[in-house]
């Protein structure tokens, strides 16, 4: 068995090497089946498993009926995520996407620019736009800006930037593209709406009747989305109602708000958010779950590492950034198809902070 397992990594490495080396050009056809099998001495499942591994690294095509292909070469993509640092989904989707990109031979460029002030961030955004185009990548991954009063324009220019060098995007996380009235660019993300949905019926089933809504700073459209699915929950079920909606963790005013009068549920528009908010039940004297239920979203860290353990829904970032990945490599292969809208599934996790 461990033989027969460090055969077929043999003949994968050796096979991705040619590619990579230049052995095989970008376009012209790969050895099939059997010649794999004579040149390694290897079984034809063996020979089958290596050509769909190279596949899932996007390094060979296959068509139906004529044989499988070497795909088109990418020396370099870029990875343009400006909140990369300030939401807890991004630094596992971008860990990923950038070990995918490893794995098929591929550089990287990204655009780190979590530390720039919030005035200048569209303009840098832009300008680290207009230097991939300079530098020739073949594709990119963007997450549209979406805080400030000129954020739109600057996602806006950005898409224009690289449409105008023919370079394909695929937008992650937050869909501008009906905003901006474009129908060109692929879509990688989940359904927010679905998110808030979830986690409204999973308190109403809980027993929760006011529910009140709270985000970090403001409503960007993912958050406005999630805010919809709970309004969503709320109107199917006679009783419950919103009870409030804050859009800011301030903590003076939150502290005096339900120091009167606690609500049944305070769903949390991401587990950031949910961690601050049972730090000031504590300082309050509530419990959760027995006094409040409390729910975040996304799952990454942050969701088991609080007391009590956090009912959250759990964002798949590894899927996330898998799906995105591929989908760059087959619009880079196919420019003119029909652009794809790619959601992908989220799920909610209970734990302790809903569980009475």
């Amino acid at each position: 068995m461990h033989m027969k397992v460090a055969k077929y990594r043999e003949v994968v490495d050796s096979l991705r090497e040619d590619i990579l080396s230049g052995k095989y050009a970008p376009g012209s056809a790969f050895p099939s089946v059997k010649m794999i099998c004579r040149r390694f001495g290897v079984s034809h499942l063996t020979a089958v498993k290596s050509i769909e591994k190279l596949k899932h690294f996007g390094l060979v095509k296959s068509r139906n009926g004529v044989g499988t292909f070497v795909a088109r070469s990418m020396k370099s993509v870029g990875l343009v995520v400006p909140m990369q640092k300030q939401v807890e989904i991004f630094p596992p989707i971008c860990q990923e996407f950038s070990r995918l990109c490893m794995e098929r031979g591929v550089a990287v460029d990204f655009a780190d620019i979590s530390s720039v002030s919030a005035d200048k961030v569209h303009f840098v955004v832009i300008a680290m736009a207009e230097r991939m185009v300079a530098a020739g990548v073949s594709g990119v991954v963007f997450h549209p800006i979406d805080f400030g009063d000129n954020a739109l324009d600057a996602n806006g220019e950005v898409l224009r930037i690289f449409s105008r060098a023919s370079i394909p995007v695929i937008i992650l996380d937050t869909d501008i593209a009906p905003i901006l009235e474009e129908d060109r660019f692929d879509f990688v993300g989940v359904d927010n709406f679905e998110i808030g949905q979830f986690v409204g019926r999973h308190v109403i089933a809980r027993g929760a009747r006011k529910i009140v809504f709270v985000s970090r700073t403001g409503i960007n459209d993912n958050v406005q989305r999630r805010l919809d699915g709970l309004l969503s929950a709320i109107s199917m079920n006679r009783g419950a109602k919103l009870a409030g909606k804050y859009l800011s963790l301030d903590e003076k005013l939150l502290s005096e708000k339900w120091g009167k009068a606690l609500p049944d549920a305070i769903v949390c528009a991401s587990d950031f958010v949910a961690v601050h908010v049972l730090k000031i039940l504590r300082k309050i004297g509530k419990r959760c779950p027995q006094d409040v239920l409390v729910t975040g979203v996304n799952d990454v860290d942050l969701a088991t590492l609080v007391s009590p353990t956090l009912t959250t829904v759990h964002q798949p970032c590894k899927s996330i950034a898998r799906t995105a990945f591929e989908t760059l490599l087959w619009r880079i292969d196919n420019p003119d198809a029909e652009k794809r809208r790619i959601m992908i599934a989220a799920e909610l996790v209970v734990r302790e902070s809903t569980s009475r």
